[in-house]
């Protein structure tokens, strides 16, 4: 009986969590403690299972990884090397509304493969919003084209989001599994989704006046925002070095870990300063989500659940994959991404094994959590930032509705591709 109220105490918990994850006004981490902690205490009353067993259930390299990772770009941040890109991006386009849109959009892109999605748009948006204000021009169409790229460049890398880097700490994958995997996906879509903007929205603009593209250059000088160069030199080219540590070394959090220590040494930085500077919340909200998580192992929730979505996965691995991508996609888009991920993580390890999971399972397990999130705005957490940042500046076109009636268009568009390319994928497996 007791064993039962867990399983349903649980349950119930996570999708609340789930639920209030993607309520910006509700403090979601408050409310993910206490959910494990009540799941916790009816699991261990249930089991007779103790702290230390729980503590199992937490996966600390990637927490490692991810609060190592910021460090590094809060340093990196502090020499403005990143707003340093978007101006030279400016001058290298000579302030082309065309080119400019192109060549700002997929740098988002890449970056997005580099960090997190919510600093591309923090740094990202406003210069852009800034440079179409000087230009007198719309800024709605090259909002649209960063919040459609953005997500499309984290699939790149197994670093670029906390959702990548579980996925890729539960299945054993490394850089090279990303580039070799995903590059005929990730350029190719980047490509279209572009043309598809300039076309619908960008083509219709008349282009700035000459006068506003020379007021902008020398508004937007890039040497202005440098503090110190040589400093500025050595922290790119250290970061440099360490993505080309993240492609060579499989354990992707020693590599982080020693290189945000060392980087802090170097820059005479005290590492309990510049953690302060990290997003916590993200850490605190993953200790919470694996000790809830751990209660549904221990309780067998997550066996009675894979038990059902067994029935309704086909024995053909790409018929499967497809299946698994719609699932993930739909609710990425509608609840929290990171949630979303571990319950297929776990179902996926629970249904074939732990690593035994099919190669295009694990592919579609990437692309549904990557590209679903677009589905509506509350989705993912660079478009709240740029539809906040859109409303604070006056961009009237682009708004929660635009967004979701051409964010979902899109989103399908780009799940379309993504079954196509599962399937010419599928040929070429042994």
């Amino acid at each position: 009986m007791f064993e039962t109220v867990s399983v349903i105490i649980s349950a119930v918990l996570f999708i609340a969590i789930m639920i209030i994850f993607t309520k910006e006004r509700i403090d979601y981490i408050s409310f993910t403690i206490l959910a494990a902690v009540i799941a916790c205490f009816f699991a261990g009353t249930a089991f007779n299972v103790g702290f230390t067993e729980f503590i199992t259930y937490i996966e600390f390299e990637p927490l490692f990884f991810i609060i190592c990772m910021q460090i590094i770009i809060a340093i990196m941040d502090e020499q403005k090397i990143f707003q340093w890109i978007v101006l030279k991006t400016i001058h290298w386009t000579k302030a082309d509304h065309r080119k400019f849109f192109f060549v700002i959009c997929f740098m988002a892109a890449m970056t997005s493969a580099l960090i997190s999605d919510i600093t591309v748009g923090i740094i990202f948006v406003p210069l852009v919003i800034q440079a179409c204000k000087i230009l007198k021009i719309n800024p709605a169409p090259y909002l649209f084209g960063l919040s459609f790229t953005i997500n499309i460049g984290s699939i790149y890398t197994p670093f670029s989001s906390a959702e990548n880097i579980l996925i890729a700490n539960a299945f054993s994958l490394d850089f090279p599994y990303f580039i070799m995997n995903f590059s005929l996906l990730v350029i190719p879509t980047l490509i279209y989704t572009l043309f598809l903007v300039d076309f619908t929205m960008l083509r219709k603009q008349e282009p700035p006046d000459e006068s506003y593209k020379k007021i902008l250059l020398d508004i937007m000088d890039p040497n202005m925002i440098i503090i110190n160069k040589k400093k500025f030199i050595f922290i790119s080219i250290y970061f440099v070095g360490v993505v080309i540590g993240l492609f060579i070394i499989p354990d992707a959090y020693i590599v982080a870990v020693v290189g945000a220590v060392i980087l802090c040494l170097l820059n005479r930085k005290e590492f309990t300063q510049i953690l302060m500077k990290t997003d916590l919340k993200v850490i605190t909200f993953f200790i919470g989500i694996f000790l809830l998580m751990g209660t549904m192992q221990i309780n067998g929730t997550f066996i009675f659940i894979g038990d059902l979505i067994e029935n309704v996965i086909s024995d053909n691995p790409l018929i499967a994959a497809i299946t698994i991508l719609l699932m993930i996609s739909v609710l990425s888009g509608f609840l929290a991404q990171i949630p979303t991920a571990l319950v297929f993580i776990t179902l996926m390890q629970n249904i074939y094994g732990i690593g035994q999971v099919p190669s295009l399972i694990i592919m579609a397990i990437i692309l549904g959590i990557n590209i679903g999130s677009n589905f509506v705005p509350q989705g993912a957490a660079c478009d709240l930032i740029t539809l906040n940042l859109a409303e604070k500046n006056g961009v009237e076109d682009f708004n929660y509705k635009s967004l979701f009636k051409y964010g979902s268009m899109m989103t399908l568009v780009h799940i379309g591709v993504s079954i196509i390319y599962l399937f010419l994928f599928s040929l070429f497996l042994p």
